[in-house]
């Protein structure tokens, strides 16, 4: 069976692990640690835990200046 809280408390965990991780990268965290059998069902948690991701990475990048998204990090890379 599926513990839900304990999937909630891993991936709070492995955000604050993991500071420059992206959206992508919380989405795939998710369905690893979701069981395939769960996923349609899980589907919420999936959103909400991405969305919570996103509201952390935007609240870090107003509380810290020198914060910067993975994606303003790509998006430098790719500049001429």
């Amino acid at each position: 069976m599926f513990d839900k809280n304990h999937f909630k408390e891993a991936f709070r965990s492995w955000v604050q692990h993991n500071p420059t991780a992206s959206e992508q990268d919380a989405l795939s965290f998710c369905r690893d640690n979701i069981p395939a059998s769960c996923i349609v069902s899980h589907y919420w948690l999936i959103e909400q835990s991405v969305q919570w991701f996103k509201w952390v990475h935007q609240t870090r990048a107003l509380d810290d200046p020198f914060f910067e998204p993975v994606e303003a990090q790509e998006a430098r890379k790719h500049v001429c």
